[in-house]
């Protein structure tokens, strides 16, 4: 038996990330070149594994923009097969308990794949032409699991049995929205490896989707990512789709090529402070790192977004920064679609460091001694600065008239001279 088909995931459509049009048209394009890539591919089928949708609740361009997009997979005569993800299914307070994806499935957009829990046990009944958990097409064997939550590990562990019940396939794949742990540091939650390995002796292509991050484990599980950058931490992933060729005469019944779907450039970019000693310097450094990034960033045809990232120590009052003026900076020397400005620097007086084992005086002249050193209109002369600053605390102390404290100040200060 052979058969091609095409595994998508995370479409996101409907997104107005950073409340921006062009971004929202952007989803629509991403999912676009998708549909073009499974034409040009003559797939025999697509699936689809959650989350067309960013949220449950649509409005008229965005359900227009998937439908224009899977009528040209109809007129091809291309099904789609999909699950729900956490983003598209039905809102908790709707009586009907109905998603869009019901009604695109309903009015033969699509075929949306669920299991029954009759008796709370999985099964997945064969597809009716209404509804159904599994449904077969050229020989291939296809199982829908929409995602469920925290309720996805103990289901889990009931699929091989509803999979064997199932009676014997040539080829078997599962969808299912979930992530899997370990597959993007700092994100918790996710399935473990353990819990899907015996999966693998029923299945033969795990398709997922719920991750944006594309990943391949083990020649049977894939996870092709999201087709748009959904937020700046996405900015390096290369998500797409995966254009499977199936022939069960061979050993490995599959054979799977990633294709990356062109998006719009992302960039983060920081920006180190502390060695700017006037808001001018630091004016005049940014503009020249800037320029250099656009250089080494050159992009595509889309115009970027930008995030700049402002680190460290100001080396002068924090009012004199003008972070609209650094904005304005920022679009005129990048133009990017968008011009994001992230103020992570710390002013000089929150900037001090201790070290233990001394005694009272030695910590304050080293409190006093860190502060004066971090702001840039002091630094060279520190140690008078703070010899001063301690002296007329001594004299304040001990109740010296304001004329002597006056008179001290101008006398040091014309000694330094």
């Amino acid at each position: 038996m052979q058969a091609t088909f095409m595994h998508l995931a995370d479409v996101h459509l409907g997104y107005k990330q950073y409340g921006s049009e062009a971004r929202f048209n952007d989803f629509a394009r991403a999912f676009d070149a998708a549909v073009d890539v499974a034409l040009e591919r003559q797939v025999d089928f697509v699936v689809l594994s959650g989350d067309l949708f960013h949220k449950s609740a649509i409005d008229p361009p965005t359900l227009l923009q998937a439908v224009n997009r899977l009528d040209k997979l109809g007129r091809a005569e291309i099904p789609i097969v999909a699950v729900t993800g956490n983003h598209d299914r039905a809102r908790y307070r709707d009586p009907f308990h109905r998603s869009w994806l019901d009604y695109l499935s309903e009015r033969g957009h699509l075929i949306l794949l669920r299991p029954s829990f009759e008796a709370e046990i999985i099964q997945f009944p064969r597809w009716d032409g209404e509804q159904g958990g599994c449904i077969e097409i050229k020989g291939v064997r296809l199982v829908g699991l929409p995602y469920l939550g925290s309720a996805i590990d103990a289901v889990l562990g009931e699929v091989p049995a509803a999979l064997e019940a199932l009676g014997p396939a040539e080829y078997t794949l599962l969808m299912g929205h979930f992530g899997l742990e370990g597959e993007v540091p700092g994100v918790a939650g996710g399935v473990s490896h353990n819990a899907i390995a015996p999966l693998h002796e029923y299945v033969d292509y795990l398709a997922l989707g719920h991750l944006h991050k594309p990943f391949e484990r083990e020649d049977w599980v894939y996870n092709p990512g999201s087709l748009e950058t959904c937020g700046m931490d996405e900015r390096n992933w290369q998500g797409g789709v995966y254009i499977v060729r199936v022939d069960t005469q061979l050993t490995l019944k599959h054979r799977v090529e990633h294709v990356v779907i062109p998006r719009r450039p992302f960039y983060r970019w920081t920006f180190a402070v502390d060695a700017y000693t006037t808001p001018e310097a630091l004016h005049s450094a940014l503009e020249g790192f800037l320029k250099e990034q656009k250089k080494l960033h050159p992009g595509n045809e889309r115009r970027p977004v930008v995030e700049l990232d402002l680190q460290g120590v100001l080396g002068f009052d924090r009012t004199a920064l003008d972070l609209g003026q650094l904005q304005t900076l920022l679009k005129d020397v990048v133009d990017p679609l968008l011009p994001r400005l992230r103020n992570n620097t710390r002013a000089t007086e929150f900037e001090v460091g201790l070290e233990d084992g001394r005694s009272r005086r030695q910590l304050e002249r080293q409190v006093i001694l860190d502060l004066v050193r971090r702001d840039g209109r002091y630094r060279e002369r520190a140690e008078f600065w703070t010899d001063l600053i301690q002296e007329i605390k001594r004299l304040t102390l001990a109740n010296r008239p304001p004329d002597e404290i006056v008179e001290a100040l101008r006398r040091r200060t014309a000694d330094e001279g």
